[in-house]
């Protein structure tokens, strides 16, 4: 309609009838005000974003997918995927309020992954429930800190010899390869509850899953204190800050100095957070989506435990007490070495057939964690001795003594430094 309407002006200049103009004009933007030229049909709406024609011929869970890619993803490195393969999943996190920055979260009932887009205004196409089919065949999935993503390849420019890396692809990419599948529901989007602490989670299979963290506080809520402001009173990461959560050592809140509440005060006192629990490496972070993923909590506060010891091999220092002297270390300090003694509480990782021969777990002052844990980043076995040359392995439920030196990790991550070894052994030094 458009294009008649400018024919019909070009020809009457031509003729040099202007003074038909108006009348002409008058009657065809009438005529267009008949009908809504712009807006699709209800019916066809579905069909106005991504590629309708994608099939599913060679569907694979997620869960399928990241172990296809498990060397790429655990090595922070990618790989192009060379046949037709689909995986389908509902939309649990987007950039709804700038927390979340190019990229989308969907999981099924399996696992969850990361898609990097080139592209804002994600969640007006993609909202929380939306259910998707995407093509990977010509995409790339890899791991940036171990989160598996799907996205293009990306080598940085400004970096000599920097290795190629997961990228966001470009919306006109990303178009070709998703496409929406029924309605929108919240109700899909489901958000696993934990409470008080992350023993029931496994970093490796529960990565980029939504979570609600029941009965829990941040530890630098004070009323005052925002969630990600950029006055200088905390340090940032990439534009974001990282909110410690009591009790917990490998676990954040991370905000985007950009996210829409950055600088909304946090709230005091017991909470419910519903986020994305993405991974950097060993340490969880959650990612907000929207300020009403925060609420005041109604679950009964976590135990306390209180701080004993003194950090000697006679007089161990419990979780609570090393927690507490690590806390007050800078940024990255390291202090040591010190003696802590408690229950593993979760193995992360432990290797008993490669070079490393170490352990990544967790401690606490109680058996199920309830009092907070207090990680143990690539420890040593009984003794110093590795676990692939023949120390004994560890299990949930052991009560260990380490030895070793603590790092306030990023400010954000107490932990004994890597290199530390068990010295006593449900009671036993041999």
């Amino acid at each position: 309609m458009t294009t008649y309407i400018y024919n019909k002006v070009k020809k009457a200049v031509k003729a040099g009838m202007l003074a038909l103009l108006v009348p002409v004009l008058t009657n065809l933007i009438s005529s267009c005000q008949d009908k809504d030229w712009d807006a699709p049909s209800k019916e066809k709406s579905i069909e106005s974003y991504g590629n309708k024609y994608l099939k599913e011929t060679n569907l694979k869970t997620i869960a399928e997918v990241i172990a296809l890619y498990s060397n790429e993803i655990n090595n922070n490195s990618l790989k192009e995927v060379k046949q037709p393969m689909q995986i389908k999943g509902i939309v649990t996190g987007n950039d709804e309020e700038g927390n979340i920055y190019n990229s989308l979260y969907i999981q099924d009932n399996t696992a969850a992954i990361a898609i990097s887009i080139s592209q804002s205004g994600l969640y007006a196409a993609l909202p929380v429930g939306q259910e998707i089919l995407i093509e990977l065949q010509g995409l790339y999935i890899g791991g940036y800190g171990k989160q598996p993503q799907i996205g293009t390849t990306y080598t940085n420019p400004n970096k000599e010899g920097a290795t190629p890396q997961v990228g966001r692809m470009s919306r006109y990419i990303w178009k070709d390869h998703y496409k929406l599948i029924g309605t929108v529901d919240v109700k899909k989007a489901v958000s696993k509850e934990v409470k008080w602490n992350f023993n029931s989670l496994d970093i490796n299979k529960d990565c980029g899953k939504l979570i609600t963290l029941k009965g829990v506080s941040l530890a630098e809520a004070d009323g005052k204190a925002a969630f990600a402001p950029t006055d200088g009173s905390v340090p940032l990461t990439a534009n974001c800050a990282n909110r410690v959560i009591t009790g917990l050592s490998n676990v954040v809140v991370r905000t985007s100095t950009y996210a829409d509440f950055a600088k909304t005060v946090m709230p005091t006192g017991q909470v419910d957070i519903t986020g994305v629990a993405t991974r950097y490496n060993d340490t969880w972070q959650i990612l907000m989506r929207k300020l009403s993923d925060i609420t005041a909590s109604s679950t009964e506060p976590a135990p306390v435990a209180t701080p004993t010891g003194s950090g000697t091999q006679n007089d161990p220092y419990n979780v609570a007490a090393v927690t507490q002297f690590t806390k007050a270390l800078a940024a990255d300090a390291q202090a040591g070495p010190v003696y802590a003694k408690g229950y593993v509480v979760k193995v992360t990782d432990i290797d008993t057939s490669g070079s490393y021969g170490n352990a990544t777990y967790l401690i606490s002052d109680q058996k199920d964690g309830s009092t907070g844990s207090f990680q143990v980043y690539r420890g040593y076995g009984l003794n110093n001795v590795k676990f692939n040359a023949g120390a004994t392995p560890i299990k949930e439920g052991d009560e260990v003594t380490v030895y070793g030196k603590v790092v306030n990790y990023k400010g954000n991550t107490p932990q004994f430094a890597q290199g530390s070894y068990i010295y006593m052994l449900n009671g036993k030094t041999k």
